[in-house]
């Protein structure tokens, strides 16, 4: 509890400071804070077998800290944002944690904090912050500009140090950038094979040209590089564009290009049509993988994945909503000629490169009662799943207490794993109640059972606070 301790007051020292100097001088801040208490257990991936399972406790607590000042200086609009977490595992010993890399029993993660400006179409933000466009979602420690004069047109810049395994699930070791915070103990142990770039420090900088709603099209031409050790590792070239005038025909469009291997990486286009009880949408998809040149799936195993899909909702007068859609995919799995796999792949009578499937379903909202149901299908690459899920809630006491279900039925049969095959089963309950306009209190107990974890079981207390100051 000492090691939590001054984690805690390592992790909270730059919020603290801001704290400090919102309370100076801005005029508002806003505090928000959850505490949660979770206790469930995942399947052990070594030292196990499918008749016998083995499930490794987790007992954590975790800590979120949110800190947002406005108007520091009187009269501008000057201001912070911030979000601190920090967490410990008390059913993972220290020693344990020691021997998988880039897992903690304990740790203090700043997810993002940084000061911002802005007046007359400028936005300026220095510090720990998220930025996302079409092509990836990055944390960089930095610097951004923007500005857009009063006809739409405007630009932006950032650059920065690319914050790795800065994420809510992320962990440097997994990431498929490749940069592996355990190659430092191996390059002490002189293990073969340890890059020292792979933990060198990754320059990231970028820029767009911007064309916001004239006239309803708001469109970006942007383009992202990094570096590690004055090398190129990632290149990318990005466009974006949107149209849209409240009901009526809208479109979204983006394409990712590669510049490094010189091909397209990602795209979509949709086209949408709204209008009072009906909304069509088409939408086609290219979804691949984004990596960096230190992996070696970028290089080995390039799976892109091209997709369709066609989706019709439906809102009548009345308390019930509809929606069904249909989706169709193509995959294609690129693989090292070299490799028995690739061959095995190109066999006749392999696996189907393709899936076909669709989804339907109806939500329901009467006074404080709330219910959905959604079931999908689909069949081809992979095998195939069929899903059920049924949700309902309702809110007592003018909504200061809450409670939630969730039950969830899979048949699915996956062509490549034979432990994911069968029935699997899912329930939840959500209960939350509310204890002051800025508190509340919630617990979740989830249960699954599958042929796969057998018995899964997850309980959740959160407890959050926001005030506004």
């Amino acid at each position: 509890m000492q090691t939590v301790g001054r984690l805690v007051l390592r992790g909270a020292g730059p919020c603290v400071v801001l704290l400090a100097a919102g309370t100076a001088s801005a005029s508002a801040f806003q505090l928000e804070a959850r505490t949660e208490a979770q206790v469930y257990q995942i399947r052990a991936w070594r030292g196990a077998s499918p008749e016998e399972p083995v499930l490794l406790p987790r007992r954590r607590i975790v800590q979120y800290l949110g800190l947002t000042g406005y108007e520091l200086v009187t009269g501008q609009d000057v201001g912070f944002e911030s979000s601190l977490r920090l967490f410990a595992d008390f059913g993972l010993p220290r020693g344990e944690a020691a021997k998988v890399d880039g897992l903690r029993s304990e740790e203090a993660d700043l997810l993002y904090a940084f000061v911002r400006y802005g007046g007359k179409g400028f936005e300026g933000r220095l510090g720990r912050q998220v930025y996302g466009d079409v092509s990836d979602l990055l944390v960089f420690d930095g610097a951004r500009v923007r500005y857009v004069s009063r006809l739409g047109l405007g630009a932006e810049a950032y650059g920065g140090l690319w914050v790795k395994g800065a994420g809510f699930l992320a962990s440097s070791v997994y990431q498929p950038e490749g940069t592996r915070e355990s190659d430092e103990r191996r390059l002490e142990q002189g293990v073969p094979g340890a890059d020292p770039t792979l933990t060198a420090p990754e320059p990231v900088y970028g820029a767009k040209l911007l064309l916001e709603d004239l006239k309803g099209v708001s469109a970006a031409l942007g383009y992202r590089r990094a570096l590690v050790l004055g090398k190129t590792d990632l290149e990318r070239a990005t466009l974006e564009a949107r149209y849209g005038r409240g009901l009526g025909l809208g479109a979204v469009a983006g394409v990712d290009f590669d510049l490094l291997r010189m091909r397209l990486a990602q795209a979509r286009a949709q086209v949408r049509w709204d209008g009072e009880r009906l909304a069509v949408s088409g939408e086609a998809l290219r979804l691949s993988p984004v990596f960096s040149a230190d992996s070696i799936w970028y290089w080995f195993a390039f799976a892109p994945r091209d997709e369709a899909r066609v989706r019709v909702d439906f809102f009548p007068r009345g308390p019930l909503r509809y929606y069904a859609q249909g989706v169709a995919s193509l995959y294609h799995t690129e693989l090292n000629s070299s490799l028995r796999l690739a061959e095995a792949a190109r066999e006749p009578g392999g696996p189907p490169s393709s899936t076909a499937g669709g989804s339907a379903g109806a939500a329901l909202r009467w006074g404080r009662f709330r219910s959905a149901l959604d079931v999908s299908y689909r069949r081809g690459f992979g095998g195939s799943q069929l899903w059920t899920d049924l949700t309902a809630g309702y809110g007592f006491g003018e909504g200061r207490f809450s409670l939630d279900g969730r039950l969830s039925v899979a048949r699915i049969d996956d062509a490549f794993n034979p432990l994911l095959a069968g029935e699997f089963f899912g329930a939840q309950v959500w209960a939350s109640q509310v204890l002051t306009r800025a508190a509340r209190v919630s617990l979740v107990l989830e249960q699954n059972v599958n042929p796969f974890t057998r018995w899964d079981s997850k309980v959740f207390f959160l407890f959050d606070l926001k005030a506004s100051l």
